[in-house]
């Protein structure tokens, strides 16, 4: 998802965009709060480190396995919860003057 960060904003990305006719989205920079996947990666992220006692992660290998083992465990629900939580966000999202200093 573009979310206008610096890597988004680049004289190279305007110009391949504007080449391929892809209009720039108006979305407030650095915006986790409006994007979905950010939420996933929380909860990945809660998952991985609630297996800390089961076992050590040690090598990248290791990481990389445990990172599709939890991917594979997210469920279409889980997804859905948190687009389904778009609206009420970009409400308070606007309401803190594009910020995003409050809690989903």
């Amino acid at each position: 998802m573009e979310d206008n960060a610096p890597s988004h904003n680049s004289c190279f990305t305007n110009q391949e965009r504007e080449n391929e006719g892809i209009p720039k989205a108006k979305w407030p920079p650095n915006s986790p709060d409006l994007n979905p996947i950010e939420h996933i990666w929380r909860l990945m992220k809660w998952r991985i480190l609630r297996r800390r006692g089961q076992e050590r992660i040690t090598t990248p290998s290791e990481m990389e396995r445990v990172l599709w083992e939890e991917w594979d465990k997210i469920t279409i629900e889980e997804i859905n919860h948190e687009i389904v939580k778009l609206p009420d966000i970009m409400i308070k999202c606007v309401a803190a003057n594009g910020g995003n200093k409050f809690q989903s």
